[in-house]
């Protein structure tokens, strides 16, 4: 939101607003008193733009308002990032477009009113980590919210043969069991049995031949999320049996054996901006 008078001349803005939105689900069980806590999720929630603009004559404020309404109206996804952390964003889409004027406006010029979008992931995320070393500045301690004392001049994400301390920035465990997430692993020279072991989670992925489809482990594979391929992006779940592999926030010793090298390019995931 930072060219904002692309939209119409005369728009600023002022403020955002949001909040994640816990969801806690609990069981009753017959009989007995109180509720049982199973389990929490962050669920959709909505962002609130808060705009002013500037109108000469009512002519013109109804063509702002067109204009306005119209481009938050389209249908379609809108990302927002904000200079404050802009690598940082939000996938959204508009809810409620609120332009009204009160009853006595004979003499009115200004307005401020508010756009809402429906953020379904619930979180901010930021670009992913291939990006995020080409295009790292002085900045992206702050945008990553890294430790003040953190004496990290440029994190990446390669993985060598044994062991690795791989550092996650973010508010939330990454799965990638959640369709929402998005993290995929590049594995070379690797062969039968290769394994990604984070200590950290307790979380494994392993790929091994299969005898059923004589199906061999390629030198070159890359799980995008649980779904396994070969270099050339064929599906071979058929050589893995992963049923999840997590990151967890902060600093994550991960094991690789059984290959040469590994990348994990992946999103991080904020609760607020």
């Amino acid at each position: 939101m930072t060219n904002v008078e692309k939209i119409c001349p005369d728009l600023k803005l002022l403020d955002i607003q949001t909040n994640p939105t816990i969801q806690n689900t609990y069981a009753q069980d017959a009989g007995i008193d109180g509720s049982r806590f199973e389990y929490n999720n962050l669920a959709k929630t909505t962002i609130k733009l808060r705009f002013w603009i500037h109108w000469s004559t009512y002519d013109d404020y109804l063509d702002k308002k067109h204009d306005i309404q119209a481009y938050f109206a389209a249908k379609a996804r809108f990302i927002i990032q904000t200079s404050y952390h802009p690598a940082l964003h939000a996938a959204c889409y508009t809810s409620k477009v609120d332009i009204n004027l009160p009853e006595d406006h004979s003499d009115l010029h200004d307005l401020v009113f508010d756009v809402e979008l429906d953020n379904s992931l619930g979180m901010w995320f930021t670009n992913n980590t291939d990006w995020i070393e080409k295009h790292w500045d002085s900045y992206m301690n702050s945008d990553l919210r890294l430790p003040n004392n953190a004496t990290i001049d440029q994190l990446h994400w390669n993985l060598t043969a044994g062991s690795n301390k791989v550092y996650i920035p973010g508010d939330v465990m990454q799965q990638m069991t959640n369709p929402a997430m998005s993290t995929t692993i590049t594995v070379n020279g690797a062969s039968s049995g290769v394994k990604i072991f984070n200590k950290t989670s307790n979380t494994l992925l392993e790929a091994h031949d299969d005898k059923n489809s004589k199906t061999k482990v390629p030198s070159s594979i890359t799980w995008y999320n649980l779904n396994l391929c070969d270099g050339d992006d064929h599906p071979i779940n058929q050589c893995s049996n992963s049923l999840d592999f997590w990151l967890d926030p902060g600093w994550n010793e991960i094991v690789l054996s059984n290959a040469s090298s590994a990348y994990i390019n992946t999103n991080f995931y904020f609760t607020n901006f």
